[in-house]
């Protein structure tokens, strides 16, 4: 595996068109959106890429062949030099990577046994205005995701996750937060935006869980999508049940399924 630096990054833009997959978080890497990590079998003619995002999640995609990458990427994956220094989720590009991920799987392996599904949403417009006619529109107080807001904001699913700093998030990205009691009750934000493409993050803090708050600011951001010609994304671990539902409350509908392998630091 060879570390791309910065200006290399975009050899990976067109291979990563013919990813079939859920690839925002690899875009905002290779077009230096955030900074993250790109490791390619060459550094000329690269035919594999291997990219990281700084909130955990990787993407491998390209040809399965290259045995000088795959020895590497065992080496990188197994984290027997200490080369990874955080956990994190993997996700590969096509499915004939799995054997090799797979069969690092075990209890003394960085690998581990514990393997999840990453599950891809198609929006689907009309099943999301039967769901707002169901719900009703909220009486709440929805605002426009602030500064302060994004620097004070703690949790799991946070705007800090996904952007440098709030200077950029008021620059190029978008929330919404629900106000309870003065406080951040549920936020709903670009995770990215790429190519008219808009990713959905949330995040409640548990004390306000279970009053349906998340449903109705997310609709806000859906609608802003909508008014500003933009796509909205979902994608989570199906393991991850209250996003998993949450989607398919908002007319979301599941239509690829992957694995999602979890990578020990």
């Amino acid at each position: 595996m060879i570390r791309l630096d910065a200006h290399e990054y975009a050899k990976a833009e067109e291979p990563l068109r013919g990813v079939t997959i859920n690839t925002l978080f690899a875009q905002a890497v290779i077009r230096e959106h955030i900074p993250g990590e790109v490791y390619a079998d060459d550094q000329h003619n690269p035919a594999v890429f291997y990219i990281v995002h700084p909130y955990g999640m990787a993407l491998l995609f390209g040809e399965t062949d290259r045995e000088s990458f795959r020895h590497k990427l065992v080496e990188h994956l197994s984290n027997t030099n200490s080369t990874r220094q955080k956990s994190g989720w993997l996700q590969v590009y096509p499915r004939s990577w799995d054997p090799l991920i797979r069969s690092m799987k075990g209890p003394d392996s960085a690998v581990q046994e514990k393997e999840d599904t990453r599950v891809n949403f198609a929006f689907d417009r009309s099943r999301y205005e039967q769901a707002v006619k169901k719900y009703g529109k909220s009486d709440y107080v929805i605002v426009p995701t602030t500064r302060e807001i994004f620097r004070e904001m703690e949790g799991s699913v946070t705007p800090k996750h996904f952007w440098s700093d709030s200077e950029q998030f008021a620059k190029r990205g978008i929330g919404y937060t629900l106000m309870e009691g003065g406080e951040a009750a549920s936020t709903a934000f670009a995770a990215f935006i790429e190519d008219h493409q808009l990713e959905i993050g949330i995040e409640t803090p548990e004390k306000f869980r279970g009053q349906g708050y998340a449903f109705h600011v997310c609709s806000a951001l859906i609608d802003y999508c909508l008014e500003a010609g933009l796509e909205p994304v979902w994608s989570c671990r199906q393991g991850n049940e209250g996003s998993y539902y949450l989607a398919q409350k908002l007319g979301f509908i599941p239509t690829v399924r992957i694995p999602y392998y979890r990578l020990e630091g």
